[in-house]
């Protein structure tokens, strides 16, 4: 009998010998695809650094532990505390995670989690039985041993769900620039060749697209269900302006153009050629978005504070202007710092802001009264610039450092594209484009999803209708479906009330 328990011992510490030399040594010899893995865990990313090192030590302290006859009792606890703790890992992904992930490699990549940890639980139980068994040579009694192990077991539950609600915090909230992309989060559903790449998106109406034309700003596409391409010029009831960047957006059933640079603006309806001049004023503004039929966003340069400001401009009233000026922020600079894009999210009635040169941005109200500012997972608090003074005294960017480069306001998620590397991320070139998602409710960041650009273009431009993706890349237009781990963020209802005040 006691021959039969020695036997198990050996058998059970060579099998974890076994079982954590490979593992180990196959992380180390892809150790940087470990730790890609281990950042892109639902559950411990934020700990990723950490983590790999921590698990590699301690596979590798274990073996060496188990080797000898001396410490191999303290080895096998060692293996019952990562048996342990990595059944209740894999628990947290089936039960408590937002995503289930690709299963583990080495031995055991042929596993789904299921598998994986009814495999783990019979190792505990074997190391339990192993445990006993040596305790009986240490004369140690078995209900000590159990209640050794039952701390062990509450300890390591403790720990592990600490460092699981840890880590979803930093993530959410405090990251430092560790992007976690989201499993199959968008599907195509369709493309269309637009012949040439001079093309950008206007807007929607139902499940028509309105397509403007940089070279020809006076024109107008339809583009119905990805198929049916319509071309239109469209008159305007004034020819005494001068235009230097007219562009076009469309808004429900109304088409506007505008031209901050002269300044005016200019409205009609789909099913219309002809255009006519509003009365908004002379305020000009270098940004601007639709609100409703009456009201019209601006972000524009106040010299006298010397800063962007924010604005409603209102039609056909007295009082058609009102700016806040506190609403944007500067350190040194007022004109090319807090330079950004101004999105309009309908359907929550919110004004969202998102900076170019840095980390952050601003939610506020429709009537511009409120003011929240949230993080990126960028790192970049301030901006860099390069500016320069020219010989006629102008100022200039040097090749200033874009952290957020376009963005999309929709249902309450905000999607900001970034060319900037986050931390543990493989070389991506320009064959993708990530896209990184934020609630504009809270403090939130919701995960990131990466769009092929399989021709490695610059032109790149998306927008949002009806929770399907539109992405321009030079000529190709492609629309892709988001999926449920996407969709689950999303305002329901419908959008607000676009005439009340």
């Amino acid at each position: 009998m006691k021959t039969i328990r020695t036997r198990f011992v050996e058998f059970t510490s060579y099998f974890f010998i076994l079982l954590f030399c490979y593992a180990s040594i196959s992380k180390i010899m892809d150790f940087e695809n470990f730790q890609i893995q281990i950042a892109q865990s639902p559950l411990l990313s934020a700990y990723a650094v950490f983590i790999t090192y921590g698990i590699l030590i301690l596979e590798l302290l274990v073996c060496f532990l188990l080797i000898s006859e001396r410490t191999r009792y303290i080895g096998l606890y060692g293996s019952y505390i990562l048996m342990v703790l990595f059944s209740i890992y894999i628990y947290l992904i089936l039960n408590y995670s937002e995503f289930i992930p690709c299963s583990c490699g080495g031995i055991l990549e042929n596993m789904d989690w299921n598998t994986h940890l009814i495999f783990n639980l019979v190792c505990i139980l074997a190391t339990v039985i192993a445990i006993i068994f040596s305790a009986d040579h240490y004369i140690v009694s078995r209900t000590k041993i159990s209640l050794i192990l039952a701390l062990i077991a509450c300890l390591c539950s403790a720990g592990m769900f600490l460092l699981y609600k840890q880590s979803e915090n930093i993530v959410q909230r405090d990251n430092g620039f560790q992007r976690r992309f989201l499993q199959h989060p968008i599907l195509k559903n369709g493309t269309y060749d637009l012949k040439i790449n001079s093309y950008y998106i206007a807007g929607f109406y139902n499940d028509t697209l309105f397509l403007g034309n940089y070279t020809a700003p006076f024109s107008i596409t339809k583009l119905t269900h990805l198929s049916s391409l319509e071309k239109f010029n469209l008159q305007l009831d004034r020819t005494d302006i001068k235009f230097r960047t007219p562009i076009l957006e469309v808004k429900d059933n109304r088409i506007y153009l505008y031209d901050g640079t002269v300044p005016v603006i200019f409205e009609g309806h789909t099913g219309s050629s002809y255009l006519k001049d509003q009365n908004v004023g002379k305020t000009y503004f270098r940004k601007i978005q639709n609100i409703d039929s009456n009201h019209f966003l601006i972000g524009a340069f106040n010299r006298f504070e010397q800063v962007q400001v924010l604005g409603v401009i209102s039609k056909d009233r007295k009082e058609s202007l009102k700016l806040r000026t506190d609403l944007l922020e500067k350190r040194n600079e007022g004109f090319f710092e807090p330079d950004g894009q101004l999105n309009y999210d309908a359907f929550t009635g919110k004004v969202v802001y998102v900076y170019h040169y840095k980390n952050n941005f601003v939610v506020t109200d429709r009537n511009l009264t409120s003011k929240n500012v949230f993080k990126t997972i960028d790192t970049v608090r301030t901006p860099v610039l390069g500016l320069f003074v020219l010989p006629d005294g102008s100022r200039k960017l040097n090749n200033p450092l874009v952290v957020n480069k376009r963005s999309f306001a929709y249902k309450g998620v905000l999607f900001i594209e970034s060319d900037r590397k986050g931390k543990l991320e493989k070389n991506r070139g320009r064959k993708a484009v990530i896209i990184d998602l934020y609630s504009t409710q809270e403090q939130k960041y919701l995960g990131s999803i990466s769009v092929p650009n399989r021709y490695e273009k610059q032109r790149i431009q998306f927008a949002i209708n009806k929770d399907q993706l539109y992405v321009i890349i030079e000529n190709e237009l492609i629309r892709y479906r988001f999926a449920q781990n996407i969709t689950k963020h999303f305002i329901s209802g419908e959008a607000e009330n676009l005439n009340k005040e």
